[in-house]
Order: structure tokens, then sequence, then C-alpha cells
């Protein structure tokens, strides 16, 4: 099995022997819903390829986006090794792979291995940060900067310079109507700076993106990069 997921290639061999013999490869389809708000949380996903959304679903049905995951990390962790309902609405943001346990079964091996302990904690820990810094971030960042620090982030997330992503879901993203979010998209794109076309987006000049994010992106990325086992390297 390649370990594309960046949590399962920082285990122990005896932590990664032993989660691997419960888990087993799915393909994640694009909008696919993993969790409602009010759901147990009794699968854990690791992706590889896929992209998952986080969103609160407020009580007019607008949805606000709070974090994403993907090859970085483990999705709905905090829920999963706490055993309670999901406090959010889990879909795939792009549809891919990803290996797939019984949370009961990670939460088995969890009270046998410190190591694997301390590794879950450190990407909760890192989690967290996440949504508290897209809090700060939305109250005190533009929606320019906001913008591209989500395009880097579902880049690192997916592996890849293109990824199906529309207008409408970039508005999700950033928490702002469709017509500013075309505003800023078009500015990009005159720039330069990513291309898209019929909900596909690319990102043309990376570094040229990494100067119009706020600083939050970096914040964030490094949290998730120096967990990596190699230590992380964040692309330039």
């Amino acid at each position: 099995m390649q370990l594309l997921n960046f949590f399962l290639s920082a285990l122990k061999p005896n932590d990664r022997a032993a989660l691997t013999a419960n888990m087993s490869e799915v393909a994640i389809g694009a909008a696919q819903v993993l969790f409602e708000t009010g759901d147990l949380v009794d699968t854990i996903y690791f992706p590889g390829s896929a992209c998952i959304s986080v969103v609160i679903v407020l009580s007019d049905g607008k949805t606000v986006e709070t974090a994403t995951v993907g090859r970085e990390s483990v999705v709905s962790l905090i829920d999963a090794i706490t055993d309670q309902p999901s406090r959010s609405r889990v879909f795939a943001q792009i549809g891919g792979s990803a290996m797939q346990m019984a949370a009961s079964a990670f939460r088995g091996r969890l009270a046998e291995s410190g190591d694997l302990l301390a590794l879950t904690l450190l990407h909760a820990r890192a989690t967290a940060m996440q949504a508290e810094q897209g809090v700060a971030c939305n109250a005190a960042h533009g929606v320019h900067g906001r913008l591209a620090r989500w395009l880097l982030m579902t880049q690192d997330r997916v592996g890849t310079d293109s990824f199906p992503l529309t207008q409408d879901y970039m508005a999700v993203m950033t928490g702002v109507q469709r017509s500013t979010v075309s505003n800023m998209a078009g500015a990009l794109k005159k720039a330069g700076v990513i291309d898209y076309s019929r909900g596909n987006l690319r990102i043309v000049d990376r570094k040229a993106l990494l100067r119009h994010a706020c600083e939050c992106y970096a914040i964030v990325s490094d949290q998730f990069e120096s967990l990596r086992p190699d230590g992380g390297q964040r692309p330039s």
C-alpha cells in the first residue's frame, strides 16, 4: 500500500502495521457527504488525493468553510478519538482516494500506543489551530488574501496544480458573495497567477499566489508540515 497520507507516513512501524491491518482503500466521490452535523463519527479517513471540506451550516442554510483536510492529516480526528458526534458537515470538496478504518479500532490502538497518542494529539492541535487562525483571518484580512490562502491550501492537500473548483465554492471558502469572488479570481487570472475554466482551476504561478496570500497561510501550513516524517518542506 502506498502511504500517500502524511499522518500514516509518520507512524512508527508497529503502529503502522496495527492500523493498516484494519484499513481499506476507498474512492470518495466529489461532493460525497461523509458526515452531517450530529452524525456519529464511526469511520476515520486518511485522505490521499481527496480534499475534504468541513463547513458550519447556519440556521438560514448558509454554509461557511472552517477547515479543509487532505493528505496532510486525518478527517474528523477530534470527534473520532473522543467518540462524539460530528460538529459540522464533512464532505468531499475534491474527490479522490483515502484509507478508512473504524474509529473504534483507532481508539483501541490509541489506548495501547504512546507514540500514536503523541502523533494524534499533535495533529489535533494543528487542526484546532487551523480553525482558530481562520477566525482571526476572517476578521482581520481582506477577501483577496483569504482567497489566495484557500487556493494554496487546496493545492497542498491534493498535491497537484490543477483541481476542480467552481466560483460558487470559492464563495463558500471565503464566506463572501459569488460576485466578490468572481472579481477577485478574475484579477488573479488577468495577472497570470491562476487560470480557470468550466469548474477547473489551475495555479499557474505559485510564487505570485504566495505573495497575494495573507500571513495565515504560512502559519497553518507550517504546523502541518512540521509533523511530516521528513520535517516538511513547503513548496515555494
